[in-house]
């Protein structure tokens, strides 16, 4: 089944071309860095979401008016971040501000949004307290850092058969402090040793080189992010470390692709979606997108772009109105919505969804799927 035609039996629209008669639209936010250093991975994302918004149009609109996104560039950085918020939450008829993939960017864009009582939905940032930092309005497409620090651990441990880890940790981050921290608690619990442990700050000459390198550490964990993964990497490689090198999401960049072929070998990440995964709906979505821009997705943060837009157009049907309010309340019911990325489902009181993880292997310049890790 393609998507156009998924999302059509979703809604159950029954609308003719008279529909968009009007010139009144559903408004939404857009929040991504659409330039700078954080656009590697924030691009994706934003055109998963015009995919999204294209595909709604054409097959009705919500509630027989088209979807239109509003979109401000952060331009990778805070302070830019934070004024496109305030901006976009004070604009009349927005419904809701989404995107944003890395946690610091969206602790920016955040408050000035759900302070006027306007959903934020983020796409990317994967901090499971984000929700209670901001409130009833603050929602999560990504799983949480607790979630896919376990599905590391438990792969590196059981998987790789690893039992003595390095850990080199980017402090300059929340995401990667975050990450790193349920990271060392769940390989512990599964039974394996953090030999060694390097804190460092992005941006600098300084990278994650373990000093011990006796034969007895197997596993170099990694949390760092994306513009950063390729360097940290090659470097490693470069000093003699062949151990395997295990991360998060924040591997899941193109930029990968840098390093050298001698060098890219026994790489393991987790993320939201692999794009060789044979679920029909994953593949589905992987055709859609190269047909439209000419080029297959180039991280899991296309899906999460897409699957967001998705979200909450599920959710403005079920409210039955484009109010903020009513439609966070639907939002909060969400169970059992079917995205590329996984199945979503917030339980009771809790804005993160519980949804799997999939581990994917890069090797060679190519990222194939490994396996699927339960949230349970």
């Amino acid at each position: 089944m393609c998507l156009r035609l998924a999302f059509c039996l979703l809604f159950m629209l029954i609308l003719s071309p008279s529909a968009f008669a009007g010139d009144k639209t559903i408004k939404v936010g857009v929040l991504y860095n659409l330039t700078g250093e954080m656009a590697a991975i924030d691009r994706p994302g934003m055109q998963g979401m015009e995919m999204a918004k294209d595909i709604i149009n054409s097959g009705g609109g919500i509630l027989g008016r088209k979807l239109s996104l509003v979109i401000s560039d952060c331009r990778s950085n805070l302070d830019s971040t934070a004024m496109a918020a305030e901006a976009l939450a004070g604009q009349d008829d927005i419904v809701a501000v989404i995107g944003l993939n890395d946690t610091d960017y969206v602790m920016s864009a955040a408050p000035p949004v759900t302070a006027n009582d306007v959903i934020f939905i983020t796409a990317g940032a994967t901090m499971q307290n984000l929700p209670y930092m901001y409130g009833k309005y603050f929602f999560m497409t990504a799983f949480g850092d607790n979630m896919q620090a376990r599905a590391v651990a438990k792969f590196s441990k059981r998987r790789l058969n690893t039992s003595h880890s390095f850990v080199g940790t980017d402090i300059s981050n929340e995401f990667t402090k975050t990450l790193s921290k349920y990271f060392k608690r769940r390989y512990r619990k599964y039974g394996g040793n953090v030999e060694e442990e390097v804190w460092y700050n992005s941006g600098t000459d300084e990278y994650p080189r373990p000093q011990n390198k006796s034969k007895d550490m197997d596993l170099i964990f990694i949390s760092s992010i994306p513009p950063d993964a390729p360097k940290y990497i090659t470097e490693l490689r470069k000093a003699g470390f062949n151990q395997p090198i295990v991360s998060g999401d924040g591997f899941d960049t193109p930029c990968l692709r840098d390093i050298p072929e001698e060098y890219s070998h026994s790489i393991y990440f987790a993320t939201h979606v692999a794009y060789d995964n044979p679920e029909p709906m994953v593949q589905e979505f992987v055709d859609s997108y190269t047909r439209m821009f000419g080029k297959e997705p180039e991280s899991g943060f296309a899906a999460l772009g897409y699957d967001t837009v998705m979200l909450l157009a599920q959710a403005i049907e079920r409210a039955g109105v484009a109010d903020p309010e009513k439609v966070r309340v639907a939002l909060a019911e969400t169970v059992g919505f079917k995205g590329v990325t996984g199945y979503f489902d917030y339980p009771e009181g809790v804005r993160v969804p519980m949804k799997t993880v999939d581990i994917v292997k890069y090797e060679n310049g190519t990222f194939s799927f490994v396996e699927q890790i339960s949230p349970n």
